[in-house]
Formats: structure tokens, C-alpha cells, sequence
């Protein structure tokens, strides 16, 4: 089965889960998505952030579910209407959306700033290394042939 209409583009994580009868993903969007499990037909959606949502955990058995995302906030959601809501138009304009966005950067990698930092420290360490060692052997004089 397959459940589509989210993106997974910007970050390299994203939790999937199975609670009840549903699939629950974060998405690049800032959205969770809710799908029916066996028929994979998108049923809810929540705006959970204004730009990823990384995690999340639904309850173990109180209709609870815990958001996080790129944002600052940890966000707890409950059921608050008695007659659940999906605006399916809007739901069809973010799936659409998401599609668009993914190809655009299919080819694109995004990693953390901090592994980026890493590994510039690296390669400039590595370099300074290397400028060493030429500099140190560059001082030594050449041995001539009668020394050899």
C-alpha cells in the first residue's frame, strides 16, 4: 500500500506511524497527514508548523497525538469537533503542491548546518595538514648524489 501527498525534501527524517485503523506522516509542508490504513485514501490533515513537521507520536491509547517540526514548538493535539472535518478541496491544492515542489528539487540533497560546519572543519583541517607537511619539505635541502 502506498500513501502518498506528503514531501519529504528538506529534511532527511520523517516519522511514519500506525495508530488505529490510520497512517499519520509529517510532511515539508508543515502538515500531518492522516490516511486510512487499508484503503490509503488521505482523510485528515493538520497544519502543524510553518515548515516541517520532523515528528510525531500519537498517544498509546488516549486520541492524543504530539507534533514537532523545525519550529519551536511541541504541539499536542485532541479532537475538538464531535463530527471529524477535511476540506478535501484544500487537501487536493497541498497534495498538488507538494507534487510540484518534489520534482523541483528531486535532485537537491539538504543536509543539517551543523554537519555542513563539520565537515568544512574537516576538509580545512585536512588542508592545513597538508600545507604542513609541503612546507616541512620544502626546508629540507634535496640530498645530492654523492650523498645517497
Amino acid at each position: 500500500m502506498s500513501y502518498r501527498g506528503h514531501r519529504n525534501s528538506r529534511t532527511m527524517i520523517k516519522e511514519a506511524v500506525i495508530w488505529g485503523g490510520f497512517v499519520l506522516s509529517g510532511s515539508d509542508c508543515g502538515h500531518v497527514f492522516v490516511w486510512e490504513l487499508d484503503s490509503g485514501r488521505l482523510v485528515k490533515l493538520l497544519e502543524a508548523d510553518n515548515h516541517v513537521i520532523n515528528c510525531l507520536q500519537p498517544h498509546p491509547s488516549q486520541p492524543v497525538i504530539v507534533t514537532s517540526g523545525i519550529d519551536y514548538d511541541v504541539k499536542l493535539w485532541s479532537p475538538t469537533s464531535p463530527e471529524p472535518e477535511f476540506n478535501s478541496e484544500h487537501a487536493d491544492e497541498v497534495v498538488q503542491r507538494n507534487e510540484l515542489m518534489g520534482e523541483e528539487s528531486r535532485n537537491t540533497v539538504t543536509v543539517p548546518a551543523s554537519f555542513m560546519l563539520r565537515l568544512l572543519a574537516s576538509f580545512n583541517h585536512g588542508r592545513i595538514e597538508a600545507g604542513t607537511s609541503e612546507r616541512g619539505a620544502e626546508s629540507r635541502p634535496e640530498p645530492d648524489d654523492d650523498e645517497q
